[in-house]
Parts: C-alpha cells; sequence; structure tokens
C-alpha cells in the first residue's frame, strides 16, 4: 500500500514547484518507507511508498518501462500478478525487478485501457502514455483503495487523500451542500462526491481517461446478483470454503510477516482459519477489547486462536483513544463528513498492529454484503410480509403502533416505521432501501435544517435508485435489492473509506479476503434462503464456521499472551452456546449511525421527487460490519454473479 499523487495537462503543466514536497509530506503517513517523484511537461507523479513486495529499489515508484514512454504510480496489490508476469515474458516483455507495479507498465503496453478487466486485486493508480499524451486513472471492483481527482486550471489533479489536493497552488475547496445534506442521514457521504462540489471520487470500478479531447469515465464492471434458486447449502458451503482458501492463499503473498486482525467475530475467525488451512503456517492475530462486555467478543477471539495456535494480541482502548482531542484528530483526518464512530477501534488496533513492527494484516471485512450478514437481510421477511397485509390492516397496526410508542422503549416506533417502509417499498423500493440505510428520514432532516438552506437539495432515495419496476413485494428481489445496493452505496463510502483512511493513518496495509472476486461472485448467486433464516444471517458463512471453528466446548478454556504480556483466559459466555434459534444475529455496526436499528425514525411518502430523472443503478458499497454476535452462538446454531460489462458514462 502507498499514497499517490499527480498532475496531467494536455499541453504544459502550470508551475508550482513546491507542491509535490507538499504533497509528499502530506501522504507520508502512507508510505514511510520511500519518496519518489518523476515529472515531464505535461505530467507530474509523486509516491510514498510502503514496502510490502519487492523490498529492493527495483520497486521504487514513480516506475517506467524499458524506454520511457509509459509511467505508473500505484497503491494496492494485483494478487494474480505472477501469473500475469509470466504471460507478459512469455509476450516478449522484460521485467527489472519481481513488484507488481511492474505488471501494470507491461500490462498497459499490451492491452491499454482495456488491461483493468484482467487485474484481480485491490487498487488505485495512475499511467501516463507519453505518445499518446494521456492519462489513465483507474480503481479497483469494489472501491478498497480510494483515488480523488479535480479540475484546476486546466490541470487534472489527482490523489489518494484529497489534502494533496487541497495542497495545489490557488485551489480552493467549495462546500458541495447537497453532499453534507445527505451525510445528515447516512452518516457518510456517498461517492462519487467528496463534500467539495470540486473534488471527485473515481468511482470503483471505473477508469476515467484524459487527453486533449478532455476526460472520459468509463465503468469497466458491473456488480448485480444473480439468485441461483437450485443452489443448496452443501454446494454453496464446499464452494465458499474452496474460494476462502485460494483467497487467502493468494492474500498472504508478501515479503514481509501478513498478521490478521480477529475480531471474534465469524468472519475474520474464518479468514484466520483460512490462513492456517491454506499455509499450514500460524500467523500474529490483534483485537480490541471493548469495555461494554456485550459488545466484546474478545473470549472467542482467543479461543480461534488457541485453536490455530496463533501469536495473539488483545488491544484495550485507553481513556487517551477516547479523548475529544484523538477523536477530533482522527475526524480531521477524512477530509470529509464522517459519522461511523467505529473508525476509532479501527485506527487503534492499526496503531498497535503498526507498533508491533507489522505492516500487512487480513481482515474480516467485506463478507456480511454478499453472504446477508446485517439485520436488514432477515428483516425484509418481515417486511414482505407487512407488504401483503390488506391496506385497512395496515393502518391500523401503523396507527396502534405511533400510540405505543411514547409507552414502550422501542417497540412501537419500529414497528410504526417497518409499516411505512413496507407501504412505501411496494411503490418505490429507493424509500425503503434508504429507510433502512439511514440514521435520520427525510422528515427529520427538513426539520433540522431551515427551508431556505435546504432550497434545491434531494432525499438520499436517489442513491437506492435505478430498478425496474420502481415497487417491490418479493422476498427474493427485495434481498436481491438489499444486495446491490449494499455494494452500490455504502461499501466504499463507509466501511472500506473507514478501514483505508485509519490503517494507512497508522501505515498499514489491511487486506480483504472476502472481497476476493471468486467470493464475491459466489455470494451473489445466493437465493435469500442461504443468506437468512429469518432469525440470523450469513447461513453459508456460519455452517463454514461449524467445519472450521473450536466448538463451544473446545473453546471453553482458551490461554493466549495479550498485549499488555499477560495471559487471559478466554471462556465462551453461556449466552454464546444458546442455539441460534434463541440467539439475536449480528448487529448492523458499532454505536453510531447503524447501532440505533434499522428502523430508528418515520419515514414519509416519497416527496420532493416530481420531475427527477431516475439514473441507472450502479452497485457498489456497504455498511460497516462493527461489532458481531459472538462466533461461539454461530457456531452452535448450527453467477445472480459478478457481470462483467464495459459501459462508457455520458
Amino acid at each position: 500500500m502507498c499514497g499517490l499523487a499527480g498532475r496531467f495537462h494536455p499541453d504544459r503543466l502550470p508551475p508550482d514547484p513546491s507542491w509535490p514536497a507538499r504533497a509528499a509530506t502530506l501522504l507520508a503517513h502512507r508510505g514511510p518507507d520511500g519518496e519518489g517523484h518523476w515529472s515531464d511537461e505535461r505530467c507530474e507523479f509523486v509516491h510514498r511508498r510502503l514496502a510490502l513486495i519487492d523490498l529492493s529499489p527495483t520497486g521504487h515508484q514513480p516506475m517506467g518501462n524499458e524506454d520511457g514512454s509509459v509511467w505508473v504510480v500505484y497503491n494496492g496489490e494485483i494478487y494474480n500478478y505472477r501469473e500475469l508476469t509470466a504471460e507478459l515474458k512469455r509476450r516478449g516483455h522484460r521485467f527489472r525487478g519481481t513488484s507488481d507495479t511492474e505488471v501494470l507498465v507491461h500490462l498497459y503496453e499490451e492491452s491499454g485501457e482495456q488491461m483493468v478487466s484482467l487485474l484481480r486485486g485491490i487498487f488505485a493508480f495512475a499511467i501516463y502514455d507519453r505518445r499518446q499524451g494521456r492519462l489513465l486513472l483507474a480503481r479497483d471492483r469494489f472501491g478498497v483503495k480510494p483515488l480523488y481527482y479535480a479540475r484546476h486550471a486546466g490541470q487534472w489533479v489527482f490523489a489518494s487523500e484529497m489534502k494533496a489536493i487541497l495542497a495545489l497552488a490557488g485551489f480552493r475547496p467549495e462546500i458541495d451542500r447537497q453532499a453534507c445534506y445527505d451525510f445528515l442521514g447516512l452518516g457518510y457521504i456517498p461517492e462519487p462526491a467528496t463534500g467539495f462540489a470540486n473534488i471527485r471520487a473515481l468511482p470503483r470500478a471505473s477508469t476515467l481517461t484524459v487527453g486533449a479531447a478532455g476526460e472520459h469515465v468509463r465503468e469497466y464492471e458491473r456488480i448485480e446478483p444473480r439468485p441461483d434458486r437450485a443452489r443448496t447449502m452443501a454446494q454453496a458451503v464446499d464452494s465458499a470454503s474452496s474460494a476462502l482458501l485460494g483467497a487467502v492463499q493468494a492474500q498472504s503473498v508478501a515479503d514481509v510477516p501478513v498478521a490478521a486482525l480477529l475480531s471474534g467475530g465469524i468472519d475474520s475467525s474464518l479468514v484466520v482459519a483460512a490462513h492456517s488451512r491454506a499455509t499450514g503456517q500460524g500467523t500474529t492475530t490483534f483485537n480490541v477489547r471493548f469495555p461494554d462486555r456485550a459488545h466484546d467478543e474478545t473470549p472467542t477471539a482467543l479461543a480461534v486462536s488457541a485453536h490455530y495456535g496463533t501469536q495473539h494480541h488483545t488491544i484495550d482502548l485507553g481513556e487517551r483513544a477516547l479523548t475529544p482531542e484523538a477523536i477530533l484528530d482522527l475526524l480531521r483526518h477524512f477530509d470529509q463528513p464522517f459519522a461511523d464512530t467505529s473508525f476509532i477501534p479501527t485506527y487503534w488496533i492499526s496503531r498497535a498492529v503498526r507498533d508491533r513492527g507489522i505492516i500487512c494484516t487480513l481482515s474480516g471485512d467485506g463478507g456480511d454484503e454478499a453472504f446477508g450478514g446485517y439485520h436488514r437481510f432477515w428483516l425484509a421477511n418481515r417486511l414482505v410480509r407487512a407488504m401483503q397485509l390488506p391496506a385497512w390492516v395496515a393502518g391500523a397496526a401503523r396507527a396502534a403502533a405511533d400510540r405505543l410508542t411514547g409507552w414502550t422503549h422501542d417497540w412501537g416506533r419500529q414497528v410504526a416505521k417497518a409499516v411505512r417502509l413496507a407501504q412505501a417499498g411496494r411503490v418505490d423500493s429507493a424509500v425503503l432501501l434508504a429507510g433502512l440505510s439511514s440514521y435520520l428520514s427525510e422528515e427529520q432532516k427538513r426539520e433540522l435544517v431551515l427551508p431556505l438552506a435546504r432550497k434545491r437539495l434531494a432525499p438520499a432515495y436517489r442513491h437506492f435508485d435505478g430498478f425496474h419496476p420502481p415497487g417491490v413485494s418479493d422476498l427474493e428481489e427485495l434481498s436481491r435489492r438489499l444486495s446491490q445496493t449494499l455494494f452500490a452505496v455504502s461499501l466504499p463510502s463507509d466501511m472500506l473509506r473507514k478501514v483505508d483512511m485509519m490503517s494507512m493513518r497508522a501505515s498499514i496495509e489491511v487486506r480483504v479476503p472476502l472481497l476476493d472476486e471468486d467470493l464475491v461472485t459466489l455470494g451473489l448467486t445466493l437465493p435469500h434462503r442461504l443468506k437468512t433464516d429469518g432469525r440470523t444471517g450469513k447461513l453459508v458463512l456460519r455452517e463454514l464456521a461449524r467445519r472450521w471453528l473450536p466448538s463451544a466446548g473446545q473453546a471453553s478454556q482458551a490461554r493466549v499472551h495479550d498485549s499488555a504480556g499477560r495471559h487471559a483466559h478466554g471462556r465462551l459466555s453461556r449466552g454464546a452456546r444458546r442455539p441460534a434459534a434463541r440467539a439475536g444475529g449480528p448487529h448492523e455496526g458499532p454505536p453510531g449511525p447503524y447501532a440505533r436499528g434499522a428502523l430508528a425514525a418515520p419515514v414519509p411518502g416519497r416527496a420532493g421527487r416530481a420531475g427527477r430523472p431516475r439514473r441507472r443503478h450502479q452497485p457498489c458499497g456497504a455498511v460497516s460490519a462493527g461489532v458481531r454476535d459472538p462466533l461461539a452462538r454461530a457456531v452452535a446454531a448450527g453467477p445472480p454473479a459478478l457481470m462483467v460489462s464495459g459501459r462508457a458514462e455520458p
């Protein structure tokens, strides 16, 4: 992982001699192992290196091809770089080193812009073609690695973080009122918006080509669920096992040690198990101990660590991590509004990993989106039943729930909102999907913002739009739309943004095996019945956990070394041993926009949409994974594929 920045002008760059040094300094946390700079009259590249593969000088960036006609700066990991290198060598390309970066310049020579479809991994890169006078920016399929860009004084400027763009001489950021209004409800700013009207995020699975004729954005792959109703649980679990082993093996390749973040949830525990099974080796694992025992999964993390023989460290968040100054410092680092409070433990566990001399880890992020891990998936079963109620019954239920709101802690409010969402979803699923994803409803946002200030501002429904027909009443179709909008809206904008910004601030790389292309493709073929039974979710991964992870009895006594040099005993709680039929499912997220429940506020009808054109739905994002159920509870409980299409946006 690295930090990159650059400028490009089709004719000649305007002078700004001090900008490369300013950009390199602002991105130093992303790459403390080296700094590079290259320029000609039309293009300038800046790079900060975090060295993981080919630690020698041949891995230095910016990197050119043999004759210097193609140059690249790159952030990420290409997991199939060895296979691509072998093929390119057979075609006559000559390599100076063994880094995955060098694959990019030769692959561009071979395939041009179409090269991105051949890459497996997480990446954001810029390629400058000197002969053609052209710049190519590209970003990975799911938006794991960020890339921002802006146009200023006739030039295009781009960077891994917006702070490097803001450092450009004469650049004046402009507040994006619409993006800030969206933030009020969602708790994050949906890409490609950034909070600044004159800075954009390059969308996931997209390229931006810039030349004398202007700029052109192309979506090179679309992510769409296509449930295979004939798929069985046994087939799905076998396929998940094989795909996860392959993903972890490929993502464990580095010239430095690769550790793992072991929260104690199903996803991270399966990644640790897959690492042991795929490599035959133990690794170093880390988790954060939460003061609230209801949200703390340390005992389960210790049990998994003991079972697979990892060297485990438990990190306790000290008072320093929770001071207003520390939290505000992290919030400022995002360069835009962000309200998912799980960024706090994400940063401090990343910092602890770095303090122990490790710079590369595997994580369990990304499994909830494809495999149905969020509460909204089993809530869908009830919402569809509510959609099927006669209008008079639904009205009576809503009125009764409204009256009970003042007499119950939460039940009346949640039922009232559920009925409203179900009724709205029959007409327009965007209202339902937005309601499940938002902390504040559009009605509550209107109460917070003065009429003049919200003039010409659109509701957040448009981010969940584009389905035909707009309404939904079929459970399988609702589940499909839930998956698609998770990949479309919040995965790059919330969860992956949090992980990248906080881990790279601590100068470590976090790899995400559960977002391997084959594994996601499998998840997107699952019918709803293989995602949830109406009481809990991620049924396929839970069944795989039964095969791979320690049972409650095996894990009842776990003795491992924690971060303070003490020995901790992990005993699975009585609640963790309850069957899944009696246990609750995983939380949507940490305290913040998602922890207050999917039914947090009343949702009005879809007002304010008249005259607004529907946009073609473009999948992407996901809600942050947050804290999950204790693993032992899950263990006791017993392609709609990746669509590939090249599409030019107007």
